[in-house]
């Protein structure tokens, strides 16, 4: 078996994302919340309630959603609800939407970096990494501390193949915030999807071993090890977050990729 075959994107680049969503926004607007566009007013009958704003936080996303699209549609040139309108959005799982309004809203506050966070790590969740650069490279030159837009960086580089432009990013994350176990997640990925199980395992397993890694870190651990033959130590490391029976077809799976490779380019793709 060569250890230099890649794995499709479709199999691993979505862990990538997947921590990285989970960073939340990176900084900057902050300061600027409640700021409205240059030569725009909210509506003369309605007021902001910004005790309601700081209530809606605690509650469950759907409502937080719901909440936010209504500020959005009472006050579309106040800045604190475009950002929070498309960062619910993407962490509910409507990337497209909050693609959408992230750009909407970036056209009447260019600069602003939560916004452009928000956009960078949507355009990587929809499947366009490429639009991602711009916004989160931004960011990163304007945060030198922020190892988060580094790491989303990273992510959106994996999927574009650049995956030394790609490690360089998460090198730098690691940097401001060592042993950080998404970056090293991350990390990891890069080199499983780059065709490099070996070298993937070292970080993953660093990773893996830290207090609260989180379940995506052990998965890909477990495919790292079956890339290289482990299939036992894989599937046991499967159990730890898997039902046995779960764990051992996600295995058997892993093992039919391996067997023929060439069925490897289905995998993403409509029925």
């Amino acid at each position: 078996m060569s250890t230099k075959a890649r794995l499709p994107v479709a199999l691993l680049a979505l862990t990538a994302v997947s921590a990285c969503a989970t960073l939340g926004v990176g900084g900057g607007g902050e300061e600027e919340r409640g700021v409205q566009a240059p030569g725009a007013s909210a509506s003369a009958s309605a007021t902001v309630d910004r005790d309601a704003r700081q209530r809606i936080g605690r509650e469950e996303m759907l409502t937080q959603m719901a909440f936010w699209a209504a500020e959005y549609q009472a006050f579309p040139n106040d800045l604190e609800a475009a950002q929070r309108f498309a960062e619910t959005l993407r962490r509910g799982g409507r990337v497209d939407r909050a693609v959408q309004i992230a750009s909407e809203a970036l056209g009447r506050f260019p600069q602003d970096r939560q916004l452009l966070t928000t956009y960078g790590y949507a355009q990587i969740s929809n499947g366009n990494p490429h639009e991602a650069l711009r916004p989160l490279a931004l960011v990163a030159q304007a945060e030198p501390e922020n190892w988060r837009v580094r790491s989303g960086l990273g992510a959106a580089l994996d999927q574009l193949g650049r995956f030394e432009e790609a490690r360089a990013a998460y090198q730098e994350a690691l940097a401001i915030e060592p042993n950080n176990v998404r970056v090293l997640t991350n990390l990891g990925v890069s080199h499983l999807m780059a065709g490099e199980p070996a070298d993937a395992e070292r970080y993953l397993r660093q990773a893996a071993d830290m207090q609260g890694a989180p379940p995506e870190t052990r998965h890909n651990l477990a495919i790292s090890l079956a890339l290289q033959g482990r299939f036992d130590e894989a599937e046991r490391i499967e159990r730890t977050d898997l039902p046995p029976a779960l764990a051992a077809q996600n295995i058997a799976y892993l093992r039919g990729l391996l067997r023929d490779p060439r069925s490897w380019s289905d995998l993403g793709r409509p029925g």
